[in-house]
């Protein structure tokens, strides 16, 4: 404590602490509101007066009469100077992240309300209501809660100082701290001026197996649950602060203990959850992987499962007792004892502080918890057997069976039901028996019996946990994706359009019909947030789409583009696509589904998009010994056998490497390799590195590396670098360590050894030795980029309409970087705009005629109306369009003529 407090008042004596001030958004206040104000307050006086005085009524009325006359035009006024504020603050914004991002978005309403009330009352007060919510997620001691260990110390490996800068490097800005109000800043730069001081001191936490005691108690805020009743205690999560310096400690403790959980196979292998190389998609392809191999001849019943508070109400005798069955060594079990033991939770702010003990569950926030949970629930997972199969991420269980009969999936499932259930309990855990859910998928072999080969059952089965059914529904939601029980992804894709309209609903905002904040910030937006909101899952189902579901995604991505681009609702959404740049979000979920199958599952069946070239992979880094994850070489080492410049070069997408040894400055040697097309030069400028530390380790030579590629160095110095790659390299240079240093030389300034390296690396090309280095990532997503474009492009020039036929004379294939900003160019090309023609198709106008006689469409007014002759464009031969319209576009003198052309249609089209 006393270490803590003296880093604390250090710390707040050195830094500055930040000042609460608001961040000033926008100001529309100016001299003539001043006046306006001025005069409103000036009337108002002089009318109270006269009342006041009872002055001649005539008087008063005319005093009357002036205020409020001054009054209506002050308000006017303000509004009018409101608007055009709010209109000059969103037109010259250029932040890509900021307040209006967060204004858009919904990111500033962090609703911090506790909703629930005790009784009923709602007259309790805010301290009641606190009360109420702490003694819910923490209640007191009970019989069940009773734990008894007594700590026996272990020897355990000390930890390095490699394995200190690791964590303290990785330590990210801007998390919260706990109740010492000491963030990871501050123990960083404390940690720079004296590394062997907290080695000493962590070392000894570890000798003693002891976790200490100050830094157990947490700070608690509560988190409404998204869609949640925010007048019950479940609909929150309780979210833990804790001390930086402990979280820390936690790092350094699970260094260890993951290894020994690897090491022993420790860990179910259905368990998604808090593990490296698992995630939600991977999750949920298993699980439709297994029930479309068994509903051939089976019929399947999936049922979700919720643990009740799973995180707060795991028990510690439990826990411990599971230790016992696993031969945890002593460490483990005495340092998470003293973690877990004595420790207390707090929620403070201005009204009111509230403690509590804790007795049970784990502190949601702290970095150990995960992977105790992961332990704890480790026991249902091993319950698997060949009539059911359950499988976790986190505290999500998702359990599977099968039947050959409705009556056999009903008795299996009620089992397996039964022993889940007896299960949890025998470990202290039940079952929200109402939040369960199932999912029944018939069997495909039971179908061609059936009336026109129908999916679903004739009779829906019964399922009981405890005597209470659950509910079977014809779609069930599983970690954010929507099964349904033909697994065709429609009520999935149908449940998008509720998340397309909460994303677009304060777009208005930014974006009117005369006005529009920077197009390129908002077409980042949509392809950072809304893009990627919609396609959640797509991995999983975007390999599957029908026309009905892509009819339904354009739709959806209709919503944004109208308010994107204000054009009119009739224009047609393939257009308005080629007119964005952003390709049709059946294609890019195609692409999506495309990437994980590759990358992910590493399935043949579309190594066609990379023409069967042999890919880079990512491996699981967390058991890696730290000094082989991040390798710092020395600039220079001394009495250097060479000094070695290394090069990588790309020329016509032809990539080549080159390592230059020079002694005394005399060119000795040069070793040229030329790679695969598909190599990037960051690999050509790693592999040069490498190269040039296997050949000082063969002949045992001290060489001093110097390349001008920075990027190569912070990938060996980097801890957090999954590319199979790079991992071998950092296995070469690690054995190397002490014959290398390693050091960056500015290109291009006339330094001769890496004037020479560059001059090699280009002659590499063509006379280097082949180099066989498997694809980067980097390949793969260019592959997609170039299928989602040719796909595009030809969904595009095969799209049947007036409106695309239109845009494709003008416009010769789609590009990601094309943006038509202004919406009367938009009119234009697709010729949905104020043109008589066009609304006289939707009854708006009697004629289709312009005023002048002829039919008024869109050419008619940039190329021969007599009305806007002074504007006119020459016409292009039809043949010419595409090279007319580009010349067009790149000429700003001819674009901004024919933008002010079409912004004078209005007044010709209304007659």
């Amino acid at each position: 404590i006393d270490f803590i407090e003296l880093v604390s008042r250090g710390a707040f004596k050195t830094l500055k602490e930040k000042p609460k001030r608001y961040a000033r958004k926008f100001g529309f206040w100016n001299e003539d509101l001043r006046r306006s104000r001025n005069n409103v307050n000036k009337l108002f006086k002089i009318y109270s007066r006269h009342k006041a005085a009872n002055l001649d009524l005539d008087l008063i009325q005319s005093s009357g009469n002036a205020y409020r006359r001054e009054r209506a035009f002050y308000k006017k006024l303000l509004l009018q100077t409101k608007r055009k504020a709010w209109e000059s603050f969103c037109v010259n914004y250029n932040k890509r992240h900021g307040f209006l991002f967060k204004l858009v978005f919904n990111k500033n309403n962090s609703d911090s309300h506790i909703g629930v009330n005790p009784d009923g009352n709602a007259n309790n007060s805010f301290q009641d209501k606190m009360a109420f919510i702490m003694n819910s997620f923490f209640p007191g001691h009970s019989a069940s809660d009773d734990f008894f260990y007594t700590p026996v110390m272990d020897s355990v490996e000390p930890i390095k100082l490699e394995d200190l800068e690791l964590v303290f490097n990785n330590l990210k800005g801007g998390k919260a701290p706990g109740l010492d109000r000491i963030d990871y800043r501050v123990w960083r730069a404390v940690f720079t001026i004296d590394k062997t001081f907290f080695l000493d001191l962590f070392n000894l936490c570890f000798t003693l197996n002891y976790f200490p005691d100050a830094l157990r108690n947490a700070k608690v805020f509560f988190l409404l649950k998204d869609g949640k009743d925010p007048g019950a205690c479940s609909s929150y999560r309780p979210v833990c602060l804790l001390p930086t310096i402990g979280k820390i400690i936690e790092r350094l403790f699970l260094i260890k203990l993951n290894f020994w959980l690897d090491h022993n196979n420790i860990i179910h292998n259905n368990q998604y959850g808090f593990l490296e190389g698992r995630s939600c998609d991977l999750a949920i392809q298993n699980i439709v992987d297994i029930i479309r191999e068994k509903s051939q001849t089976h019929h399947i019943a999936l049922i979700s499962l919720d643990i009740k508070s799973a995180f707060d109400n795991m028990n510690w005798s439990v826990l411990f007792k599971l230790f016992d069955d696993l031969n945890f060594p002593k460490f483990f079990r005495n340092f998470i004892f003293h973690y877990l033991n004595n420790r207390t939770v707090s929620f403070s702010n201005e009204i009111v502080t509230i403690s509590r003990a804790c007795f049970r569950g784990c502190p949601q926030g702290s970095m150990v918890a995960p992977t105790i949970w992961n332990i704890y629930i480790n026991p249902i997972l091993e319950r698997n057997n060949t009539s059911f199969y359950t499988q976790a991420f986190a505290d999500d269980l998702a359990l599977i069976i099968s039947g050959r009969t409705v009556r056999e999936l009903e008795a299996n499932t009620n089992i397996a039901l039964a022993e889940i259930a007896q299960h949890l309990q025998e470990i202290k855990l039940s079952l929200s028996v109402h939040k369960c859910q199932a999912l029944v998928f018939r069997s495909v072999s039971s179908r061609k019996f059936s009336k026109r080969n129908s999916t679903i059952l004739n009779r829906k089965p019964t399922f009981k946990i405890n005597n209470f059914s659950i509910k079977i529904s014809d779609s069930l939601k599983i970690l954010g994706i929507v099964l349904d029980n033909k697994l065709t992804w429609t009520a999935h894709i149908s449940s998008l359009y509720s998340k397309i309209l909460s994303l677009t609903s304060n777009f208005n905002r930014v974006i009117k019909s005369d006005w529009s904040m920077n197009r390129n910030i908002l077409k980042i937006w949509y392809s950072t947030v809304i893009e990627k909101a919609l396609l959640y899952g797509a991995s999983i189902w975007g390999g599957a789409l029908t026309k009905h579901h892509i009819s339904r995604l354009h739709s959806f991505q209709r919503v944004f583009l109208l308010r994107f681009t204000r054009a009119y609702k009739t224009t047609s959404i393939n257009v308005l696509n080629v007119l964005t740049g952003i390709p049709p979000l059946h294609i890019t979920a195609k692409a999506e589904f495309c990437k994980f199958q590759i990358w992910v599952r590493r399935s043949p069946s579309y190594n066609h998009i990379i023409n069967n070239i042999p890919l880079d992979y990512n491996i699981n880094i967390r058991n890696i010994p730290s000094e082989q994850k991040s390798i710092v070489l020395p600039s220079t080492i001394q009495e250097a056998d060479f000094e070695v410049y290394t090069d990588g070069s790309r020329i016509d997408n032809e990539t080549g490497l080159a390592v230059c040894t020079f002694q005394q400055n005399d060119n000795v040697s040069n070793f040229l390799f030329k790679l695969n097309s598909y190599n990037s030069v960051f690999q050509a400028e790693l592999e040069a590195i490498h190269f040039a530390c296997n050949w000082a380790l063969q002949n045992n030579y001290k060489i001093n590396i110097h390349t001008d590629n920075l990027s190569s160095i912070l990938a060996i110095q980097s801890a957090n670098s999954r590319s199979g790659f790079v991992y071998s390299v950092k296995q070469d240079i690690f054995k190397a360590r002490h014959l290398v240093g390693l050091s960056w030389v500015k290109a291009h300034v006339g330094i001769p050894g890496n004037e020479w390296a560059d001059q090699q690396a280009k002659s590499a090309i063509n006379l280097g030795i082949e180099k066989l280095i498997p694809a980067p990532r980097s390949f793969l997503r260019r592959a997609l980029k170039q299928q989602i474009l040719n796909e595009w492009n030809e969904y595009f020039m095969n799209y049947n309409s007036a409106s695309g036929a239109r845009a494709r004379d003008f416009i010769d294939k789609v590009d990601f970087n094309f943006l038509i900003t202004n919406k009367f160019l938009i009119f234009f090309l697709c010729g949905h705009g104020p043109f008589p023609f066009y609304l006289n198709r939707f009854k708006l106008l009697d004629s289709p005629s312009c005023i002048c006689g002829e039919v008024g469409d869109a050419d008619h007014y940039v190329f021969s109306c007599s009305l806007t002759k002074d504007f006119h464009l020459s016409r292009p031969a039809d043949a010419h369009k595409k090279a007319w319209f580009r010349n067009t576009m790149h000429k700003g003198r001819l674009s901004q003529k024919l933008v002010r052309l079409l912004g004078l249609v209005p007044e010709f089209a209304i007659h």
